[in-house]
């Protein structure tokens, strides 16, 4: 009799353990014992679907971990992307389906101004996080306003500023003409570069174009007889790398800038032509895994193995790949991770907002991740670089936002 009420006690205090140890696990959407539900919408079609590779990337950092980890702490990621081509309408439409119906914890990783902007009252209202947006839109860094949106990349603004700068101050008295996306990418881009021009530089023509517009060729030969010395285009892939091709086909060999977000030699360069493409300049926070300066980098090693076994259908020269995808996923692997068990939107959301000085492979060396609370911009800092004809060369130094 004793035997048997002593087991009976045991049991009942097992039972209790296990209901303690349930009792602790704080779920929110998506979330099971075996599963973690995000979302995240891309350019799969339409204008910019180049830049899907982000979207391709986040999925195959995803594959790696439910392969090589089983998940994140016993949970498969089941990662749910959509195509919105571009749109803002398709962007709030796919968005509202990954929230509503198909219950997504929270969005990452979704590309594109426009679209992003189109969605961050939506997200916000409903507070679900919308964790590093692969666009720097500066409204998306404005905390007060967006306090459940978390960025990644620099804002498009503060990088208008630093080329603006960086240009004055290296070419003294340029007369500079701008190409410009007529949207808040654009525009952003654009006003950052105004405010800095100092050094006898000014900006002599600026013109814009749509992202729909099959081609800027008529912008490039109006800009060239402003007679520009220095090119700044503020556009996206496509045009980046029109305005690369027609300016040397022409005969206008300004010094170009192009934005960080376009620098893919695969994407970019390569269509525009890489001998065209040499001299172009551009601002970068990420390791050039093709460059001979990296070639015995652990990570760029690391980086590289990656896409050839999971990331198959993009090019390892495309740096969509690495600041895309790769070290967004590596920075939400380690968020979900120290959310534990308190799988809560909330939690993710704190997590999220206290990154300190976080080393994620593929940053160059000197720049690390960084959140607070009331600072939700991740990374704060660049460098600038040119195009050999081969590979992005870095120049100067680590510069601040």
């Amino acid at each position: 009799m004793k035997q048997k009420i002593l087991a009976t006690a045991v049991v009942l205090v097992m039972a209790g353990f296990a209901v303690t140890a349930t009792a602790q696990n704080k779920y929110g959407p998506g979330v099971s014992d075996t599963e973690i539900k995000l979302g995240s919408t891309g350019p799969y079609s339409g204008p910019v679907s180049m830049a899907s590779t982000v979207t391709k990337s986040i999925a195959a950092y995803m594959d790696k971990v439910n392969a090589e980890h089983g998940g994140v702490n016993g949970r498969k990621i089941n990662l749910i992307t959509a195509d919105d081509g571009y749109s803002p309408p398709r962007t709030v439409e796919t968005t509202r389906k990954l929230v509503e119906q198909d219950n997504v914890l929270f969005m990452v990783d979704s590309v594109g101004t426009p679209t992003q902007l189109a969605v961050r009252q939506y997200l916000n209202d409903r507070k679900v996080p919308q964790l590093f947006p692969a666009t720097g839109a500066a409204p998306l860094f404005d905390v007060q306003k967006s306090p459940w949106t978390v960025g990644f990349a620099p804002s498009n603004y503060s990088e208008g500023q630093l080329v603006g700068k960086y240009a004055s101050k290296t070419f003294p008295g340029a007369k500079i003409a701008v190409l410009y996306q007529n949207d808040d990418l654009g525009k952003d881009y654009l006003r950052g570069a105004k405010e800095m021009m100092t050094n006898g530089a000014s900006i002599v023509a600026e013109v814009s174009f749509e992202v729909s517009d099959p081609t800027v060729d008529s912008q490039i030969v109006t800009l060239q007889s402003s007679g520009a010395t220095v090119l700044f285009a503020f556009a996206t892939q496509k045009a980046a790398a029109q305005s690369i091709r027609k300016s040397a086909e022409i005969g206008w060999k300004p010094k170009i800038f192009i934005p960080s977000i376009v620098s893919s030699i695969s994407q970019v360069l390569q269509p525009a032509g890489l001998e065209n493409s040499k001299g172009v300049m551009t601002a970068t926070y990420v390791k050039d895994p093709t460059s001979p300066k990296w070639a015995d980098d652990p990570d760029v090693k690391e980086f590289v193995a990656w896409v050839k076994k999971y990331n198959t259908a993009v090019e390892v020269r495309d740096s969509f790949a690495a600041s895309g995808g790769y070290m967004v996923g590596i920075l939400t692997e380690k968020i979900l991770k120290a959310a534990g068990n308190d799988l809560t939107r909330e939690n993710i959301l704190k997590e999220a907002t206290n990154l300190h000085n976080v080393a994620v492979p593929m940053l160059l060396p000197g720049i690390t991740v960084s959140t607070s609370p009331t600072d939700h911009r991740s990374i704060k800092q660049m460098q600038f670089e040119y195009f050999d004809g081969a590979n992005w060369v870095l120049t100067g130094e680590v510069i601040s936002d």
